[in-house]
């Protein structure tokens, strides 16, 4: 009789410690999702200041271009800026290059003023400022939240995960907010590129004397020679179907020439 008591003592011991168990790794669930609702509130510790992105587009027409594009050039130098992309192009009536600029924020204003230098003609300049604060704060503060969640859900797998099922469960939520904070850092890179580095569209041009674009490419002999036996060829081949279409007034024609003294005789018989 103690012996069937001691065991069922111990068998009421084992399933206290099992829902014990399950009670943790719930309760620590629910600290994790408490935390993933949290993360619209808690921005009190993110630091304020603005994030600005200024985007400048600039076109104006120059005396001559080679030479306001080497102006550029040291320009850019002296902002610690530099030349993302360019692209020069002559056609018969002007010349043309389109610039992309990246330029340090507090540098921005002064390069745009600098580059107004060297216009002639300004054909428009247009100068916008989106503010990204709002975004900014945001994103860090949801990061932030993200972080805390993923570090009590690796706790969680830790310590307090001891079935396969709830080993899977920990690994999935890890997973998930992996991918979701790798995103945010990835805006948060890009918005900080944007906002420490501003952009200049820019676009100069001059007028030139009009004249016709010269031909430039000489075909050599072989390629002429191959030319000129396909363009045979082709004729053959359309006199060909040409002379397919009309064989009944061929056949007419000849047979009139054929008997055209007959033709002759009956006509001078009649007269």
């Amino acid at each position: 009789m103690r012996y069937l008591q001691l065991i069922l003592i111990l068998l009421l011991v084992s399933c206290a410690d099992k829902r014990a168990k399950n009670v943790d790794f719930e309760q620590s669930e629910t600290v994790a999702a408490n935390l993933v609702s949290d993360d619209q509130t808690d921005n009190s510790q993110t630091e304020m200041q603005n994030f600005i992105i200024k985007t400048g587009n600039y076109k104006f027409q120059v005396e001559d271009v080679e030479k306001s594009t080497k102006v550029i050039e040291r320009l850019v130098q002296q902002h610690g800026a530099f030349i993302a992309d360019m692209n020069l192009v002559s056609t018969s009536s002007d010349i043309s290059n389109s610039l992309i600029l990246r330029v340090p924020s507090k540098d921005f204003e002064k390069l745009i003023e600098d580059l107004g230098k060297e216009a002639i003609f300004t054909n428009f300049k247009r100068i916008s400022a989106e503010d990204v604060t709002e975004e900014f704060v945001d994103i860090e503060s949801r990061l932030k939240t993200k972080k805390e969640v993923r570090d009590r859900y690796v706790d969680i797998l830790k310590n307090k995960a001891k079935t396969v099922e709830e080993v899977l469960k920990a690994e999935e939520q890890i997973r998930i907010l992996q991918e979701e904070i790798e995103a945010k850092e990835g805006r948060l890179k890009f918005l900080r590129s944007r906002v420490a580095m501003s952009t200049i569209n820019l676009e100069i041009y001059q007028r030139v004397d009009y004249k016709e674009t010269p031909d430039t490419y000489e075909k050599p002999f072989i390629v002429k020679a191959q030319q000129g036996f396909s363009n045979g060829w082709e004729i053959v081949t359309e006199l060909t179907i040409l002379l397919v279409n009309i064989w009944p007034f061929i056949v007419i024609g000849l047979l009139i020439y054929w008997r055209r003294n007959w033709i002759r005789g009956k006509l001078i018989t009649k007269k």
